[in-house]
């Protein structure tokens, strides 16, 4: 017994030595992304695995799907594994269009050698689609794209497609099935958006606005919200008369950037097409900071001109309702809308939200020998907007006036809708007209014309006389010399701004200077918003500024009296005057020191430091077609509301320069 007990004894210490060293064994975890991957017939999909070596492993791991069916494969096939931090693939399960749809359980097992690793899935093969979601991401306005945004499709409550916006902010996901899918958006240093409800083909473009995060650290995962008529019952696919109920709530209980900053809840024709700024008659509901907006309710101005007796489809931001409207202005017979004009407006940064602030209004050029007031009532979050004007003088109060816009001022497509008015008043600037909307879509395009019409609706449709507009792209005029930070310039300097009107295909440019003595902080020379502007324009022929090509005009309004100061053709004043001296070929503009006669001092002091900058500059273009009214503006900077007077506002160039003996 004796011997019999020592054998056995020794094979159960191997025994345990084994079992103890297999735990210190090279070895690799694998884990799945998501349980749960949607694909359409004959397309295919991708999802993340994380691979993590242990105990020193090193080596290929070779990727294989058990149970898929026939027609379903996988690639790669393989992973290599290696260090000690995990590491993150990208596979993709490619279907054949002969698969059928339906749920299919699907082990994905990782093998390296005797090690074999499973993880489980379920494949969901949806009909094949041939439908088309595209769209564009937009940082807080038209025309400002933001690139490398994450973008990921979901349908049926499962992520169905990724991709990247573009350089110009732009995606397409082709091949959809119908239904709703959901739309999220995420890049670091931007807040979280996301889409719910996307009707698909009945909606075939999206644009979502991305802004700046509160704080570029914190997660970019957009909100959940609930929209429904009081946190219990839903709204999808109601009716509704009058009024509409609703409450907007943040799911909490998922990750977000906190606080909500705002919450906007309107009515329009095509999901998510109501985020405009507030017009004279149409109005939406607003909440700020809140995470919950309550039970409320839409009615009056927010459904103005929206609606009819027999019931018509609406949205509620992207839910689908139908709406009863019984406003008795359905049945009036009206007339043509006058004097419709339209104005685009280009802000070299996008005003709103919280960021950027533009001024109530600016004092502008409005046509030949024409200065007045341009409001600045950007719809927030937009750089790029055409102001619709016009009037209605006609006693039948109309129900509705209808946007509509056109390329070629043969095919219309409507833009908006507000509510119906009248006034008797009817001012001759176009920016004081009553009736107006901005038109803010994010396929606005500097460089091409377009035509709008406002047609009065009721009874009947009463089409306007269409106006046109050409976008301007976004305008700076860089300070030239002195230049920043130079020193012994003399004490009655030339100051030199480039003016690129001609690359920009504008027809002038206003500039408001100001020169300070950075020691007391006194303003030394040149105009300032209450006295003139000074305008420059390079000729562009017929049928832009009236001037030759080649020669230029130099002019301002002060008190309202014309002043020229440089006719290099003899339009204006027959001894052509060169006070601000020019240069067409090169794009620049010379002003003397005190060539208007505003300068506080004969000279400036020696041996002081100074400041200048443009407080505020925009080119502009004429509309010959329409009496040669400016149709067009594209403003560079404005006086801020928030910051010392002389900033106007982030980026504005500042020299200092300091003077010699």
């Amino acid at each position: 017994m004796r011997d019999l007990f020592f054998p056995l004894l020794m094979g159960l210490a191997l025994l345990l030595a084994a079992c103890s060293g297999s735990g210190n064994a090279p070895s690799f975890t694998l884990s799945l992304e998501s349980t749960t991957l949607a694909v359409a017939q004959g397309d295919s999909g991708t999802f993340q695995i994380t691979t993590t070596a242990q105990n020193g492993f090193t080596g290929t791991v070779a990727l294989s799907l058990e149970g898929a069916p026939a027609g379903v494969s996988l690639s790669p096939t393989s992973v290599q594994v290696t260090g000690t931090a995990p590491a993150t693939h990208t596979l993709t399960i490619a279907v054949d269009g002969t698969v059928e749809s339906g749920d299919y359980p699907i082990t994905l097992k990782g093998a390296s050698g005797a090690i074999t690793k499973p993880a489980g899935f379920t494949l969901k093969v949806l009909p094949a689609g041939s439908h088309t979601l595209s769209g564009a991401i937009l940082s807080e306005g038209a025309g400002a794209p933001v690139q490398g945004a994450s973008l990921r499709l979901y349908f049926q409550g499962t992520l169905l497609r990724t991709a990247t916006s573009d350089g110009e902010g732009r995606f397409t996901f082709d091949r959809l099935p119908e239904g709703g899918y959901r739309l999220e958006v995420q890049k670091s240093g931007m807040a979280g958006s996301v889409v719910e409800g996307i009707p698909v083909p009945a909606m075939s473009s999206v644009t979502v606005i991305q802004k700046p995060a509160f704080d570029a650290s914190a997660t970019t995962t957009p909100p959940t919200l609930k929209i429904t008529q009081n946190g219990t019952n839903s709204l999808e696919g109601q009716t509704f008369t009058n009024t509409i109920p609703f409450r907007v709530q943040v799911d909490t209980s998922k990750d977000y950037v906190k606080p909500m900053r705002y919450i906007y809840v309107a009515l329009g024709r095509t999901p998510g097409s109501a985020f405009l700024s507030q017009t004279a008659t149409s109005s939406r509901s607003f909440f700020a900071n809140a995470e919950d907006t309550g039970n409320q309710t839409l009615s009056g101005s927010q459904v103005a001109g929206l609606g009819d007796t027999d019931g018509e489809k609406v949205y509620l931001e992207i839910l689908p309702i139908t709406f009863i409207n019984t406003a008795s202005t359905q049945t009036s017979t009206v007339s043509v809308p006058t004097q419709v004009a339209a104005t685009a407006i280009t802000l070299t940064q996008a005003v709103g939200f919280y960021s950027v602030k533009a001024p109530l209004s600016l004092t502008v050029p409005l046509g030949k020998g024409q200065i007045g007031e341009m409001p600045l009532a950007a719809p927030e979050g937009s750089n790029l907007y055409v102001e619709v004007r016009w009037c209605y003088t006609a006693s039948a109060v109309p129900f509705a006036f209808d946007i509509e816009r056109s390329q070629d001022g043969q095919n219309w497509t409507r833009v908006g809708t507000v509510g119906g008015a009248r006034s008797a008043s009817c001012p001759t600037s176009a920016f004081n007209r009553p009736f107006f909307f901005r038109d803010a879509s994010s396929d606005l395009t500097p460089g091409q014309t377009y035509y709008y019409r406002v047609v009065a609706r009721g009874a009947n449709r009463a089409e306007s006389t269409p106006s046109s507009t050409t976008p301007l792209p976004p305008f700076f005029a860089p300070l030239q010399a002195p230049a920043d930070e130079i020193k012994n310039v003399s004490k009655k300097p030339n100051f030199v701004i480039g003016h690129p009107q001609l690359n920009l295909g504008a027809d002038g440019a206003a500039y408001n200077l100001v020169l300070w003595d950075t020691l007391t902080g006194d303003n030394v020379t040149w105009q300032t918003l209450g006295g003139g502007l000074l305008l420059v324009e390079f000729g562009t022929g017929d049928e832009g500024n009236g001037i030759p090509q080649g020669e230029a005009l130099v002019y301002g309004l002060p008190g309202g009296n014309l002043a020229v100061y440089t006719d290099t053709a003899g339009l204006l004043d027959s001894s052509r005057p060169n006070v601000v001296p020019v240069d067409v070929s090169q794009g620049t503009v010379t002003l003397p020191y005190n060539f208007d006669g505003y300068a506080s001092l004969p000279e400036l002091q020696a041996l002081r430091t100074y400041a200048w900058q443009l407080y505020v500059s925009y080119a502009y273009k004429y509309n010959p077609d329409e009496g040669y009214r400016i149709s067009a503006y594209s403003v560079q900077t404005w006086p801020s509301s928030t910051s010392f007077i002389r900033l106007s506002r982030p980026g504005t160039q500042v020299f200092e320069f300091t003077t010699g003996e």
